[in-house]
C-alpha cells in the first residue's frame, strides 16, 4: 500500500530550518517604532525585518519619503539645466547677454534648491513662501 504524501512546498534541509527562537521585551513605543520601520520597507513580517537587520544579509531599507523624492527631482532639473549650459560653453558656444542671464538664473536656482534640500534632509519642511 502506498504511503500518503502531503503536497506543497518541499521540505528544507535540516540545516536550513529555523528552529531556534530568540525572545526580547520591548516597550510599546519600541514595538511601534519597529513596526513603523518594517512598514516603511514595504514588508509585513517584523521577524524577517529583524532577521535581515541583525544578520546583515541585505539591510532592510526604508522607502524614500515623498518629500525627499520631490526635492531630488527639483534639484535634478536645475542640475540638468546647468549641465546643458556648461556643455554649450565647453563646446565653444557664444556667451551673449541672454546666455549670461540664463546662467545667473540657473546658479541662483541651484543655490535655492541646495538650501531647500539641506532642510528636507534635516526633516524640516521648507515653507513654500520662503525664497
Amino acid at each position: 500500500m502506498a504511503k500518503w504524501r502531503r503536497e506543497g512546498r518541499p521540505r528544507k534541509a535540516a540545516e536550513d530550518r529555523r528552529t531556534e527562537r530568540v525572545a526580547l521585551y520591548l516597550t510599546p513605543a519600541e514595538r511601534a517604532e519597529l513596526e513603523r520601520r518594517t512598514a516603511m520597507t514595504g514588508w509585513r513580517d517584523v521577524g524577517a525585518y529583524v532577521r535581515r537587520a541583525i544578520m546583515a544579509q541585505r539591510s532592510p531599507r526604508a522607502t524614500v519619503p515623498q518629500l525627499n523624492v520631490q526635492a531630488y527631482g527639483e534639484l535634478a532639473q536645475t542640475a540638468a539645466n546647468l549641465n546643458q549650459l556648461t556643455r554649450h560653453l565647453n563646446e565653444g558656444g557664444a556667451l551673449d547677454a541672454a546666455m549670461a542671464a540664463r546662467i545667473e538664473l540657473e546658479v541662483e536656482r541651484l543655490g535655492r534648491d541646495v538650501r531647500a534640500l539641506r532642510l528636507v534632509l534635516l526633516g524640516i519642511k521648507r515653507d513654500e513662501s520662503s525664497p
